[in-house]
């Protein structure tokens, strides 16, 4: 009788120890689990009128696999605003920077007029530090809509004022006018540096800065190229990348003679991976980072196919370098979409020999945007929560509750 007692004494205490051993593994497991779900970095990158036909330009025109096929989820976006099915840009990038429609037409604000927090100034409030890079001017409609408040697009030299006072760590784009050349004569340029800010008024003083908090009001024609492409066929993971941008994607510096700056074509690349070198030093909380290709809704309204093509080439690179990043950098999240669909831009038939490729050409419906879904494309950690049909205000959400690294909220939420 002792010795039964005994043996299922023993053997109860061999369970508890394989229960208890399991609890701390689970435990274990858990924590890894949500440490590697844990967001630390975002970047988001929006491809302003770019809508399927842009993206299915890519694909079709590349030899090499894109930054799209690499995307681990894929989701779709409607792009409603508050008064219309088919939004404009303020409207649009106001969605996606605060998660809140408002009407077309304005900017940072609800319908009423009432100013909306983005999700930058909300990364700001969490420890992180902050960036816009645009291929446009610093003022336009949608990197505004992360940093400003205002009825009507038109406000510029209103929208620079609050630029001013964004608190951005780096920003870097074209539209020196409304910070110099005011009717009210203020000197915008002057009351940046007077807040830490190095301000550079030319493309090459951004390729060699070691400086973390900077403001680069550049030329348009150097942050936008309207000629051939002026890279290599060189592929860097599988895509055509030029040669700086290769450079860029090592991590070597970028000088000013092995750029043509007249010709601008890896502009957004470069000026993205800058901005980021920046973001990093002392960002122990990490960051979040903005870039907007602008010019793919330009071609969209001219209908113009080729430069389509070219704009969606110099998409992919800068794409291509972000998924680098990414997979280098465990706790970033890339997100990828547009603000809405500009020209109702379309594959056009035509006929090629079965096994070879023809030039790839483009038709257009309209002139102006349509309302149609646009594609959402995600990478890296808390990449998972982007996949489905959302509306363009539950992105900047869903980015908002995994910087939080709340998974309570987030369980209930997402």
């Amino acid at each position: 009788m002792e010795e039964n007692i005994l043996l299922m004494y023993t053997h109860m205490k061999n369970y508890f120890k394989i229960i208890l051993l399991m609890a701390i593994l689970a435990i274990f497991n858990s924590c890894t689990y949500h440490r590697s779900k844990d967001v630390k970095n975002v970047i988001y990158l929006i491809g302003d009128g770019m809508g399927f036909g842009a993206v299915t330009t890519t694909l079709l025109t590349h030899e090499q696999v894109t930054g799209f096929e690499m995307a681990p989820v894929v989701g779709l976006q409607e792009t409603c605003s508050a008064d219309n099915h088919v939004t404009d840009s303020p409207a649009g990038g106001t969605a996606l920077a605060t998660g809140t429609r408002t009407r077309n037409g304005y900017l940072g604000v609800d319908p009423e007029g009432k100013q909306l927090t983005s999700i930058l100034k909300k990364a700001q409030k969490m420890g992180k530090k902050t960036g816009i890079v645009v291929n446009t001017t610093l003022t336009e409609a949608t990197p505004a809509a992360f940093y400003a408040g205002v009825k009507s697009r038109n406000e510029g030299y209103k929208i620079a004022e609050q630029f001013v006072e964004s608190g951005v760590d780096v920003a870097i784009g074209a539209g020196q006018s409304v910070f110099i050349d005011r009717p009210d004569s203020l000197d915008l340029i002057w009351e940046l540096k007077k807040k830490n800010y190095d301000v550079y008024l030319d493309y090459k003083y951004i390729l060699g800065t070691d400086s973390e908090k900077y403001v680069a009001i550049l030329p348009m024609s150097q942050v936008h190229r309207r000629n051939q492409p002026q890279g290599s066929r060189s592929a860097l993971d599988g895509s055509v990348i030029g040669k700086a941008t290769m450079r860029a994607a090592k991590g070597e510096c970028i000088k000013e003679d092995t750029i043509d700056i007249s010709n601008p074509s890896e502009y957004l690349s470069i000026a993205a991976t800058r901005a980021i070198k920046a973001l990093e030093k002392n960002g122990r909380k990490g960051f979040f980072l903005m870039i907007e290709s602008a010019i793919i809704d330009g071609y969209g309204h001219n209908n113009d196919s080729e430069g389509m093509k070219l704009e969606m080439y110099d998409f992919n690179n800068t794409l291509m370098l972000m998924i680098d990043y990414v997979n280098k950098n465990p706790g970033t999240l890339l997100v990828v979409t547009a603000d809405h669909e500009t020209g109702g831009t379309g594959i056009a038939y035509n006929q090629h020999e079965v096994g070879k490729k023809s030039k790839v050409q483009l038709n257009f419906s309209t002139k102006g945007h349509t309302g149609t879904v646009v594609p959402v494309f995600a990478y890296g950690t808390g990449a998972e929560y982007f996949s489905g049909v959302m509306k363009n205000t539950d992105i900047p959400k869903r980015i908002e509750l995994l910087m939080k690294n709340d998974r309570h909220t987030r369980k209930n939420k997402l």
